[in-house]
């Protein structure tokens, strides 16, 4: 059984960043995924979740650890209120780790990173530097796609290893960066395996620094200014192309005259306005269908009025109101007295007509009479 009392190597770091440290030792021997997947927990404080994950992973991969960080292992079970008897579990080998693991700083690991860690660099505390290099070997027993971008996070004392590595990795994922993060502070010693990525990055962010801007520039550096450069040869094949069209613009003028037929329109749909003039149609011909009654069936209105205004002469008024003077006698019509209060105005009308139907026929027996008189004077010369 593993002794947890005996003297830990990292006295003095609490739970979370003990269990941190520990996983940075572990780097290039367990999957990559769980690496992110625990650092992810213990910066949700989800301690005894991610040292439990840890564990098993090292168990079911049969990875070896060192006799030192097996007590370590099992004192971080035993502070998160976890089963600290599964460190009995693990593999030990107290032969040094050899690990080769091979790393490339060429084809831009550092590419978009500047970006990326822009806003989230600066509000992080104390980060002293950021590289990144491309891993060409796999790590743990269930290796990830190849290459592998590690990117390197160096903290100063004021900074949270735990709290960087999550604050980091997130950035990186919301850009689409698939990435490994490694994040190591003071007083913490590096691996080989770090020693041998650092020797190969490439810097991406430093303190101090303006490196950070001079990587901004290379996602603009792909050549789209050439790209302007033939647009002047299709300038001057354009100038041809205008010479052909201009004769196109006479279908234009043609068109022309159709924009005042289109107009020429408008002044139809002024008509609804006028559509009370429908409505005093019928009017109108009912007035003169009622004159042509009325001068036929007098009402005792006009009767009164033709009487008032025929009172010397009332058998003139009735042949008159009949309409059926006498063959011989031209009837003479007095001047209509319209000024009368007790008249509406409809009667006022309806006299007017009246008076001026009884002129025409006046006129229209007038005529006849003339035609008769000299048809008459014919028969008697020829009968002389």
């Amino acid at each position: 059984m593993v002794e947890v009392h005996d003297a830990p190597p990292m006295d003095g770091f609490s739970v979370p960043l003990r269990l941190h440290n520990l996983l940075l030792a572990l780097a290039g021997r367990i999957d990559d995924s769980a690496l992110t997947e625990a650092r992810e927990l213990i910066a949700h404080a989800h301690i005894d979740e991610a040292v439990e994950l840890t564990t098993g992973t090292l168990i079911a991969g049969k990875i070896t650890v060192s006799s030192a960080e097996q007590r370590e292992l099992a004192l971080v079970l035993e502070m998160s209120r976890s089963d600290a008897t599964l460190a009995n579990d693990l593999l030990v080998d107290e032969a040094e780790q050899v690990h080769s693991h091979r790393f490339s700083g060429e084809n831009q690991p550092e590419f978009g990173l500047a970006e990326a860690l822009d806003r989230t660099l600066q509000v992080l505390p104390d980060v002293r530097s950021v590289h990144a290099v491309w891993r060409i070997t796999p790590a743990g027993s269930v290796p990830g796609a190849l290459p592998q971008r590690v990117v390197l996070v160096e903290l100063g004392p004021e900074g949270n290893p735990p709290a960087v590595a999550f604050r980091v990795d997130s950035a990186l994922r919301r850009a689409g960066l698939r990435s490994v993060v490694e994040v190591s502070g003071p007083g913490v010693a590096r691996s080989a395996y770090h020693q041998s990525a650092g020797a190969a990055a490439t810097p991406v962010w430093v303190a101090g620094s303006t490196q950070a801007p001079s990587y901004r520039p290379e996602p603009v550096a792909p050549t789209p200014p050439p790209a302007p450069v033939p647009a002047p040869e299709p300038v001057a094949e354009t100038p041809s192309r205008h010479g052909i069209r201009t004769p196109a613009p006479e279908p234009t003028s043609a068109s022309a005259p159709v924009v005042p037929i289109v107009q020429a329109s408008p002044p139809q749909p002024t008509a609804p306005p006028a559509a009370p003039a429908p409505a005093e149609q019928p009017a109108r011909k009912s007035r003169s269908e009622t004159r042509a009654e009325r001068t036929s069936d007098l009402t005792s209105a006009e009767v009164a009025q033709l009487r008032r205004a025929l009172a010397e002469d009332p058998e003139k008024g009735r042949e008159i109101a009949a309409g059926k003077p006498s063959m011989h006698e031209v009837v003479e019509l007095p001047a209509l007295d319209l000024d009368d209060p007790s008249l509406s105005e409809r009667d006022r009308a309806l006299l007017r007509e009246l008076h001026a139907e009884l002129a025409e026929r006046e006129r229209a027996e007038a005529a006849k009479i003339r035609l008769n008189g000299a048809s008459r004077s014919g028969g008697d010369r020829w009968n002389a």
